[in-house]
C-alpha cells in the first residue's frame, strides 16, 4: 500500500479536535439542590442515558470522518499482481494450442497449463470485458465465440481435454482470432497466444496483426523435457513373397539424445505381441521391416517404440494388417505403344496414395479377353476394339458385382457395336465421332468430385469428340465441353458404375492430358469407379472427416473408435455413403456392418486410421512473427495500481450524512430534556 500524498496524512491531527470538544462538554457545572430535583430524578436519568449514547455515537462518526478525508486526500493505493492485463477492460481472444506436442511433456501436460493460463487471463479481466477462445490444433476452432460472459468462457476451458493427437495450424488459428476481435466494442484489442512455439506450429508463418490489434505469444513449458523418439511412419503392403503376409515399413525419427541407442521395438494386435526387435538410432532416425499375417476379422494392430522420452502419444502408431485396400485398376489399351497408353500409365503411377493406392496393369485386348476379372476393381476401356459378347458378358457380371468400367474413344472406337455390346451398361447411347473444335471439357458446375476453385482443366481444347443421345436422367454430367455438350458421364448399373467419355485420354484428339488437371482427374475417377466398401491404408489426420461407402446390401453399420463406440446407423440412416467427423482420438476406427442375410460382422475393408502428423514429433523450438511481443508464460503477469481514494470518499459522504442525522437526534433529545 502507498499514498500519492502522504504529507496529507498530516491532517490525521485534527482527528483529535472531536474527542477534545467532547471531553470539554462533559466537565460539570456546580451542582445546587433544587426542591423540584427530587421529582425529575427519574426522567433525568433515562433521558440522560440516550444523549450519551447518541453524543459517544456522534464522537465516533466525526472522528472517522476526518480520518477517513485526511486518508482519501493523501490518494492511497494498493498494488495488485494480475495474472493478465492492467486491469482496464479490453477485447481478448486467447488462442490455445491443443496440438499433439502439447498433450505431454510432464505433469500436467503443456495443454493443461495452457489451460490453466488462459483461466487466470480471463479471471483477471474485470467485468465488462470481451473474450473468445480459439483451439489451435488442426483443424482450428472457435471454442468460445466474442462475448462479455466471463464466466461461460470459463466453463468452456475446463472442459478442454488435456491430451490431443491433432496437428498445429497456428497461422490459421490467429486468422480465426483476428476475425472474432474485427466486431470488438473497446478500442483495447488484444490476441494471445499459448504454445511450445515449436518450429512445425507455423506461427512464424502467421499475416501480421491489422491495425489496433495486438498479439502476444506465449511460450508454455521452456523448461520442460524435449528428448523425443517417434514413430512416424508404419504402412502394410501384401507380401509378394508369402500370400497372406504383409511387409510393415516403420520409419523412427529422433533427438540427438538417442544418438547411437539401441531402442526396441514390437508389433502387437489385440495386446498380444506379434513381432520383437530393436532398432539402432543412426543419424537422427532409423528403419525397420516387420512381418505378420493379415486378419479380416481384426485389421488393427500398433506398432510400439519403448522409450522413455517427452511424449507418449508418438510412440505408438497403428496399422491396418488387412488385405490391400487400394483400388486395382485394368488398363485395356487398343494401341499400347501409343502416347494414350503413356498418358495414362503416368497418371496412376504418379496419383498420391493418401486416399489409397492406385496399382495398375496394362494388358493389349488379346489379354484381356482371356483374363479372370477378380483381380480387377477398375477396368478402363482405352481405345480398345469392341468386346466381343463373352468378354461384354464378363464385364456386365464385373460391374453388377460393384466393380467399374471406363470407356474412352480413339480411333478403334465403333459406337455403334459397342451400343450393341455393351449398350444395357452405358448412361447414353454413343454416336460416330466428328471433327469439331471447341473449348473443354471443363468440370460441371457443382460436381463433387472436383473441389471449389480452379480444376487445372482451364484452357483445354478438343478437336474431335463422340456425341451423346438418350442420356440416361439419372446420370451425372462430371465434364461439360463449352458448348454444354457432355464430356463424361457417370452411370449406375447394379452395384457398379460406369464412366463414358466423348474424347479420347490421349492426345490424339484433345489437350487434355496437358493440362494440370489430367492427373487428378484420372485418380478421382478411379477411386469414384471402385467397389464402395473401401477406405485408404494410409491414415488421416485427427480431426479430418472422412466419408464410409458400406457395400450394397448393409441394413447396419456401427463404427468403433480407440475410446470405444461412436456411430450406430440403421435403415434409413444409411445412404449411398456416411459422413464420419468425430475422429479426433488416434488410433484404429473399426466398422462392422450387418445385410439382409447376416448378422453384424467385421468389415475390414471399412476400417481406418488416424495417426498425428509425423512433424509433431519435432519439438525444436520455433520463431515467432516479427513485430509481436513473445515471453514465457510464467513471467507474464504483471503489476496494477488500484486508487483507494474513490472508496474512501464515499465512506466520508456515508459517515457525513450519518453525523448529520445524529445531530438532529441529539437536538431533539435536547428539547426533550428542557
Amino acid at each position: 500500500m502507498g499514498f500519492e500524498a502522504p504529507l496529507a496524512l498530516l491532517a490525521l491531527a485534527a482527528a483529535a479536535l472531536p474527542v477534545i470538544a467532547h471531553l470539554l462538554r462533559r466537565q460539570d457545572l456546580p451542582r445546587r439542590r433544587l426542591p423540584t430535583v427530587a421529582l425529575l430524578r427519574r426522567a433525568e436519568a433515562s433521558s440522560k442515558r440516550r444523549v450519551r449514547l447518541v453524543d459517544l455515537l456522534l464522537l465516533i462518526v466525526r472522528v472517522l470522518l476526518i480520518t477517513l478525508a485526511a486518508l482519501a486526500i493523501a490518494g492511497p493505493f494498493v498494488r495488485e499482481r494480475l495474472a493478465y492485463g492492467d486491469g482496464s477492460v479490453a477485447s481478448v481472444a486467447i488462442v490455445i494450442d491443443d496440438s499433439m506436442s502439447m498433450a505431454g511433456r510432464g505433469e500436467p501436460t503443456l495443454l493443461a497449463r495452457s489451460v490453466e493460463r488462459a483461466d487466470a487471463i480471463v479471471s483477471s479481466l474485470p467485468g465488462g470485458s470481451e473474450v473468445a477462445i480459439v483451439l489451435g490444433g488442426a483443424s482450428p476452432r472457435t471454442l468460445v465465440s466474442r462475448t462479455t460472459e466471463l464466466d461461460r468462457a470459463a466453463r468452456a476451458l475446463a472442459a478442454i481435454p488435456e491430451r490431443s493427437a491433432r496437428g498445429s495450424d497456428l497461422a490459421a488459428a490467429l486468422e480465426r482470432a483476428e476475425r472474432e476481435m474485427a466486431g470488438a466494442r473497446h478500442a483495447d484489442r488484444r490476441i494471445v497466444v499459448l504454445s511450445d512455439l515449436a518450429a512445425h506450429a507455423g506461427a512464424e508463418d502467421a499475416s501480421p496483426p491489422g491495425p489496433g490489434v495486438s498479439v502476444q505469444f506465449e511460450r508454455v513449458g521452456e523448461e520442460v523435457d524435449a528428448r523425443n523418439a517417434a514413430v512416424v511412419l508404419a504402412r502394410a503392403t501384401p507380401d509378394p513373397t508369402t500370400p497372406g503376409q504383409v511387409s510393415i515399413a516403420v520409419e523412427i525419427r529422433a533427438s540427438a539424445d538417442f544418438e547411437g541407442q539401441r531402442l526396441p521395438l514390437r508389433l502387437e494386435r489385440a495386446g498380444e505381441a506379434l513381432v520383437r526387435t530393436e532398432v539402432a538410432i543412426e543419424r537422427g532416425g532409423a528403419r525397420a521391416t516387420l512381418h505378420a499375417t493379415v486378419s479380416s476379422d481384426e485389421p488393427g494392430a500398433a506398432v510400439v517404440l519403448e522409450v522413455d522420452d517427452a511424449l507418449d502419444a508418438d510412440d505408438t502408431r497403428p496399422v491396418l494388417l488387412r488385405p490391400p485396400a487400394g483400388v486395382r485398376v485394368l488398363l485395356v489399351h487398343g494401341d499400347a505403344s501409343g502416347d494414350e497408353a503413356r498418358f495414362l500409365d503416368r497418371a496412376l503411377d504418379l496419383a498420391p496414395d493418401d486416399e489409397g493406392a492406385l496399382s495398375r496393369r496394362s494388358v493389349d485386348p488379346d489379354t484381356f479377353a482371356a483374363m479372370d476379372l477378380a483381380d480387377a476393381e477398375v477396368v478402363v476401356l482405352v481405345d480398345a476394339p469392341t468386346p466381343s459378347r463373352r468378354v461384354a458378358e464378363r464385364l456386365a457380371a464385373h460391374v453388377e458385382a460393384g466393380g467399374g468400367l471406363w470407356i474412352a474413344p480413339g480411333d478403334h472406337f465403333d459406337a455403334r457395336e459397342v451400343e450393341a455390346r455393351l449398350g444395357e451398361l452405358l448412361p447414353a447411347r454413343p454416336q460416330p465421332a466428328i471433327s469439331s473444335e471447341v473449348e473443354g471439357p471443363v468440370p460441371a458446375p457443382g460436381h463433387d468430385l472436383f473441389p471449389a476453385g480452379a480444376s487445372g482443366l482451364e484452357g483445354t481444347q478438343t478437336r474431335r469428340r463422340v456425341g451423346f443421345e438418350d442420356v440416361d436422367p439419372d446420370a451425372e454430367v462430371v465434364l461439360r465441353f463449352a458448348d454444354d455438350s457432355p464430356a463424361l458421364l457417370l452411370g449406375r448399373h447394379g452395384d457398379g458404375r460406369v464412366a463414358l467419355s466423348a474424347t479420347t485420354l490421349g492426345d490424339e484428339w484433345t489437350t487434355l492430358p496437358y493440362r494440370p488437371g489430367f492427373l487428378p482427374l484420372v485418380a478421382r475417377m478411379a477411386r469414384r469407379l471402385a467397389p464402395r466398401a473401401s477406405t485408404p491404408d494410409a491414415p488421416i489426420t485427427p480431426g479430418t472427416a472422412i466419408r464410409l461407402r458400406p457395400p450394397a446390401g448393409v441394413v447396419r453399420l456401427r463404427v468403433s473408435g480407440p475410446a470405444g463406440e461412436l456411430r450406430d446407423l440403421r435403415g434409413d440412416d444409411l445412404g449411398e455413403s456416411v459422413a464420419l467427423e468425430d475422429t479426433v482420438a488416434a488410433g484404429v476406427y473399426r466398422v462392422q456392418v450387418a445385410t439382409t442375410d447376416r448378422p453384424l460382422h467385421e468389415e475390414a475393408r471399412l476400417a481406418f486410421l488416424v495417426a498425428a502428423p509425423a512433424e509433431e514429433s519435432d519439438l525444436t523450438p520455433g520463431d515467432v512473427p516479427e513485430g509481436t511481443d513473445a515471453r514465457g508464460a510464467q513471467t507474464s503477469s504483471t503489476t496494477a495500481v488500484r486508487p483507494l481514494a474513490p472508496w474512501l470518499f464515499l465512506l466520508v459522504g456515508l459517515l457525513a450524512i450519518a453525523e448529520a442525522a445524529l445531530r438532529l437526534r441529539a437536538s431533539h433529545l435536547a428539547r426533550a430534556s428542557a
